[in-house]
């Protein structure tokens, strides 16, 4: 079989110790190692989440080059800024052979989707963009045609939950959800699971201003991670203290945010409670300072390596948004902060530690000059006390 299916097997493998399912499985096995050594496979849910575009990462500095001696597709390597493929022939029959492939990998092989992995460098994250998307209807429609031969697959709302497993931190279940599409899909993970909105503010009463984490931090208040909870909607300000779900932030983030968040300005413009979220952390977070205030608490998380990046990445996904009303849960914590701040007392310690206390430099001049002040005083009272004794 292998004589016959040669013109197939670009790196002339040899039938010793070849097992095989049937003719799908030894396409499958010419594209594999001639070596017959397997890559390790990472632990569960540990999968790609994102990788930049080939024309990104040539302006930032890779080099790409094709590896012409090696005739298997999957052994890629990167040294020194040197991306190293080997070459794919692309015909008339390479996708009718890669999607037969995937499908036998899906059902035979899930834990060793070796074939599958190198695809999905090449198509990462095309299925949560807005501009990719296709009405869930459609989609719907074709796999029910596809399906209904066999009444053991699931629907296919069940197989979108399951496919997109870990962007939904929540565990929603998909039973009573509606859905455009894909990115609708995603903001709806985003959402509480308990399927209850906050109410919304009538239109035009929107935040205008919101100290920032570093300020509030200054007057007192106190930031805390609330670790239990996995909406990230859901804050709380309970007597200055101020409860946020943890935001775990990755190259994937402001691609997952700006997809919902333009998702939400044309098709949810009165309901834009992922933006709404958005706006707030974009007041709290002016500066890298700020991000890292809530890094130390344990409210963010990056594996961006940067805060300054972060604080960027904030700003920049709320830029130029409408918003026509705002979550009125929202609105009343941001009022309580503002006017915690702007007490009397609460100012004069954020103003006192902001002029003499924010930096490590101005601490240690601020100490000091008391210091000095203290040995001023305690020198002057030394030189008056014999003189009041003496008289």
């Amino acid at each position: 079989m292998i004589k016959y299916f040669e013109k197939l097997s670009p790196q002339k493998k040899k039938p010793d110790g070849v097992n095989v399912w049937h003719f799908t499985d030894l396409l499958r096995r010419f594209y594999l190692s001639s070596s017959q050594r397997l890559q390790v496979r990472s632990p569960v849910n540990v999968i790609l989440e994102h990788l930049h575009s080939a024309s990104e990462l040539i302006e930032a500095g890779v080099e790409f080059k094709a590896d012409e001696e090696n005739k298997c597709l999957l052994e890629l390597q990167y040294v020194k800024g040197v991306l190293t493929m080997p070459r794919l022939d692309v015909s008339d029959t390479t996708e009718i052979h890669l999607r037969n492939i995937v499908a036998f990998e899906q059902a035979h092989y899930p834990h060793d989707t070796y074939i599958t992995d190198y695809l999905k460098v090449l198509v990462a994250h095309d299925l949560i963009l807005l501009e990719n998307q296709l009405p869930y209807f459609v989609l719907d429609g074709l796999y029910n045609l596809a399906t209904k031969s066999d009444p053991s697959f699931p629907s296919f709302l069940e197989f979108s939950f399951k496919y997109f497993e870990k962007f939904n931190p929540q565990e929603i279940k998909p039973e009573g959800v509606n859905i455009w599409h894909f990115t609708d899909l995603l903001r709806r993970f985003y959402l509480s699971s308990s399927q209850r909105l906050q109410e919304r503010s009538q239109v035009n009463v929107i935040l205008e201003h919101l100290y920032s984490a570093s300020e509030l931090i200054e007057a007192g208040v106190e930031f805390k991670a609330d670790e239990e909870n996995k909406c990230l909607l859901e804050l709380q300000y309970v007597k200055g203290v101020l409860t946020m779900p943890r935001l775990d932030v990755s190259d994937t983030t402001e691609i997952h945010l700006r997809n919902i968040v333009a998702f939400e300005q044309a098709h949810y413009p009165r309901d834009t409670y992922i933006t709404d979220y958005l706006k707030v952390l974009d007041f709290l977070i002016n500066s890298e300072r700020d991000v890292d205030i809530l890094i130390h608490k344990g409210i963010i998380t990056t594996l961006l390596g940067d805060s300054n990046e972060v604080a960027t990445m904030i700003n920049r996904l709320c830029s130029n948004l409408i918003q026509p009303n705002m979550n009125n849960e929202y609105l009343s914590i941001c009022q309580l902060l503002n006017k915690f701040y702007e007490k009397p007392m609460n100012k004069w310690k954020a103003d006192l530690i902001h002029d003499y206390f924010d930096t490590p430099v101005k601490t240690a001049t601020s100490i000091a000059a008391i210091i000095l002040i203290v040995l001023t005083f305690v020198q002057t009272v030394c030189s008056i006390y014999p003189l009041v004794q003496g008289s």
